[in-house]
């Protein structure tokens, strides 16, 4: 009887030691992944919407400052990056609110286009998609409304800077580069559009934020600007895994302007998977 307990006990023994260097193996491979695969990144985005012709234009928008510096505006204004607006007049101004970018340029014209056709699938044999299209169906571009083209082209680019740190998602003013001028930041009274999960705990702040405008334009013009900053951490362990925080402010314009005009911010903190 004792001899089967012995037995008994050292193939206990014995499994208990195959988990533990099996969780050990687990863990130092999960790091190893952790490791090779972790990416920081802040990928900052600017879109800009008018349903009539803009001229003389200038812009100061928001950019993301830390220390009085934007590493992103620098990318921004000198990087080369795809959508990197040609006619406009890029740089970093500082204004009574601060650092900010500015956009210039002569003119700012909308594009509608019509609505999407379905491109069928190609005959056998046909070299060319665009052979199987009727020229009728093709997409059709205008600078005005109208029933044969009733949608609005927004103007977007923007740009992705790595950062060369782990990036503070869940306190990142202070800390990391927001979208300035920031003022009277305060938790969101407004409750999130989609439910919260039971292991994801993300903050949501709103404040007031400012942007310059000036250009000429009709008075039934409507422009809408939005700006965006996405900070990231991001990594693999058998399936991609991140935590951010994402900055905003948008505004919306009737008219001509000239001058600075309120806007309103959204900021969600600590949003995604922490590994502590």
């Amino acid at each position: 009887m004792n001899r089967k307990m012995t037995i008994f006990g050292g193939f206990v023994l014995f499994f208990l030691c195959l988990l533990v260097l099996g969780s050990m193996y687990l863990e130092n491979e999960n790091e190893e992944m952790y490791n090779d695969s972790l990416m920081s990144n802040y990928e900052y985005g600017i879109i800009i919407e008018s349903n009539r012709t803009l001229q003389n234009v200038t812009l100061y928008l928001p950019i993301p400052v830390f220390e009085n510096e934007s590493e992103v505006g620098l990318e921004i204004v000198n990087g080369d990056y795809y959508n990197k607006p040609s006619n406009w007049n890029l740089s970093l101004e500082d204004t009574e609110h601060g650092l900010m970018f500015k956009m210039e340029t002569a003119e700012i014209k909308p594009v509608y286009h019509s609505l999407p056709v379905a491109v069928p699938e190609p005959e056998h044999g046909s070299e060319n998609i665009e052979d199987e299209v009727e020229e009728e169906e093709q997409i059709v571009e205008s600078n005005e409304y109208s029933e044969e083209t009733p949608v609005l082209t927004s103007f977007d680019f923007g740009t992705n800077v790595k950062a060369e740190h782990m990036i503070n998602t869940r306190f990142p003013v202070g800390n990391e580069p927001v979208l300035l001028p920031k003022h009277n930041l305060r938790e969101s009274e407004e409750e999130p559009i989609v439910p919260r999960s039971e292991h994801l705990n993300p903050e949501y702040f709103d404040y007031e934020s400012l942007v310059y405008a000036h250009y000429d334009t009709s008075h039934d013009a409507d422009v809408q600007i939005f700006v965006e900053l996405n900070s990231r951490n991001e990594w693999w362990i058998y399936g991609w895994q991140y935590n951010d925080y994402v900055d905003r402010i948008s505004i919306r314009l009737s008219g001509p302007q000239e001058g600075w005009v309120k806007a309103e911010g959204k900021l969600t903190t600590g949003d995604g998977i922490y590994r502590e």
